[in-house]
C-alpha cells in the first residue's frame, strides 16, 4: 500500500461516513442527517468508490460495518471531534494565558492609564507581559498592519479598521518649583513668555502641541525639549523654568516631587485620551481583556461622578 491519498477525496462525506456506522441504516442515517434517503444511498456509494471497499454489507440484522469500517471508527470519531474543537470558542482562562501585548504610548499614557491597571493585570494574568514602544505619528499604521496590539494616544484615532475606547477628557495646569514667582497671580500670556519653558514629547512627529492651542506660546523660550514627560519634575527643582503640562501628570509630579500646580491658560482645550485597536482584534478574547482592564478604573470613576 503506497499511503497516498485516492484521487477522489471528498472530506465532507466523513462525518456522513460516521453517521452510518453508528446507525448501521442508510435510512436511519438519511434520518439523522435531515437528507432523503436516495441521497444518502448516493453518498454511500461515493464513499465505497473513495474508499475502495464496501464499508457497509447487509447482514442477518441489518448492515454491518466491514473491517475496514470498522478500523476507521475510532480514527474518524477522533478526526471529527477535533474539528468541531477547532471551531468551537474555547473562552479565555486569563489565568493561564502566555501571551505579549505590544502597545504605542508616551509615558503620560503609562502614567495614567497603564499604571493604575497594572496590579490587576498582574493579579489576573502572570503570563501576560507588555511590551510598550514610543508613541509616533506612525504607531496606528503599525497598529493596521498587526505590529502593533494597542495604542495609548490623545489624538484622533482616524485610519480604517481602527476601533477605540475613550478613556477620559483631560485639561492642562502649569508646573514649576513650590517658590517660583509664577505662583503669585495666575499668570497671563504674556507672564508666561517671561519663563524658559520644558516642553516634554507628546510623540515623535506631533510637533508643539502647547503651540497649537496658544500661537503666541510658539515664540517662548524653550530651555529643553523632553523626551519624557517623566524627565520634566527633575527640570524644575531648579532655576525658572516652568512645564504646560496634562493635569494627571503635574499632580502627580508636584504630589512627588515636592513641586507645585499653577492654573494654565483657558485658552488651552481639553483633550480625549483614547484606547486604539484594530478591529481584526475585536473577536479576540485576550486583546479584549486588556482593553476592559486598562479602561476599567476610568469607567468606574463615572460612575461614581
Amino acid at each position: 500500500m503506497s499511503g497516498r491519498l485516492p484521487h477522489r477525496v471528498d472530506f465532507t462525506l466523513l462525518q456522513h461516513l460516521q453517521v452510518l456506522i453508528e446507525q448501521r441504516s442508510v435510512s436511519r442515517a438519511a434520518e439523522r442527517l435531515g437528507i432523503g434517503q436516495p441521497a444518502m444511498s448516493r453518498i454511500l456509494a461515493r464513499l465505497r468508490d473513495q474508499f475502495d471497499d464496501p464499508l457497509l454489507v447487509r447482514g442477518p440484522r441489518g448492515m454491518m460495518p466491514t473491517p475496514r469500517a470498522e478500523a476507521l471508527t475510532g480514527p474518524l470519531r477522533a478526526w471529527l471531534e477535533a474539528g468541531e474543537n477547532l471551531l468551537r470558542d474555547p473562552g479565555l482562562d486569563v489565568g493561564r494565558m502566555k501571551r505579549v501585548f505590544r502597545l504605542a504610548s508616551t509615558d503620560f499614557g503609562l502614567l495614567s492609564v497603564l499604571a493604575p491597571a497594572l496590579a490587576r493585570i498582574q493579579n489576573e494574568a502572570a503570563g501576560v507581559e507588555l511590551e510598550v514602544e514610543p508613541l509616533s505619528d506612525a504607531s496606528l499604521r503599525r497598529l493596521e498592519d498587526g505590529r502593533l496590539d494597542l495604542v495609548l494616544t490623545g489624538w484622533n484615532p482616524e485610519g480604517a479598521g481602527l476601533k477605540s475606547r475613550w478613556l477620559f477628557r483631560e485639561t492642562h495646569l502649569g508646573l514649576a518649583r513650590p517658590d517660583h514667582p509664577v505662583h503669585q497671580a495666575t499668570p497671563t500670556h504674556a507672564e508666561l513668555l517671561c519663563w524658559p519653558h520644558v516642553v516634554p514629547s507628546a510623540g515623535d512627529g506631533f510637533g508643539d502641541w502647547v503651540a497649537d492651542d496658544l500661537p503666541d506660546m510658539a515664540e517662548r523660550r524653550i530651555l529643553v525639549r523632553a523626551e519624557s514627560f517623566a524627565l520634566v519634575p527633575y527640570l524644575l527643582q531648579a532655576g525658572e523654568a516652568v512645564a504646560l503640562l496634562p493635569r494627571r501628570a503635574a499632580e502627580h509630579f508636584a504630589a512627588t516631587h515636592g513641586l507645585r500646580a499653577f492654573t494654565a491658560p483657558q485658552e488651552m482645550r481639553p483633550f480625549d485620551y483614547h484606547l486604539v485597536w484594530h478591529e481584526r482584534s475585536d473577536g479576540d478574547a485576550g486583546t479584549q481583556w486588556l482593553v476592559d482592564a486598562l479602561s476599567a478604573g476610568f469607567e468606574a470613576e463615572r460612575a461614581g461622578a
